[in-house]
């Protein structure tokens, strides 16, 4: 099930981008407190990530109900 769903190009961009995003966050939190848990400073990244994934989402969204699909073509060709 989850591999049929991971064929797809919109679910795939959002796991790759929810990755990238809350890897730099507990990456970036980490490194620049010496490797130690510094709470605040992780809180504050998750949630500048999940700000920044909520944009693109949306983002990602309005352009993908644009986006021109075999049946929109055929509708307005036809």
């Amino acid at each position: 099930m989850i591999l049929t769903v991971l064929r797809s190009r919109t679910v795939r961009r959002r796991v790759l981008a929810a990755l990238v995003l809350f890897g730099f966050a507990i990456g970036s939190s980490l490194f620049w407190n010496e490797w130690r848990v510094d709470w605040p400073s992780l809180s504050i990244n998750l949630l500048a990530a999940g700000a920044g994934l909520l944009f693109l989402h949306n983002r990602w969204r309005i352009k993908e109900a644009r986006a021109m699909t075999p049946r929109k073509i055929k509708d307005t060709f036809s």
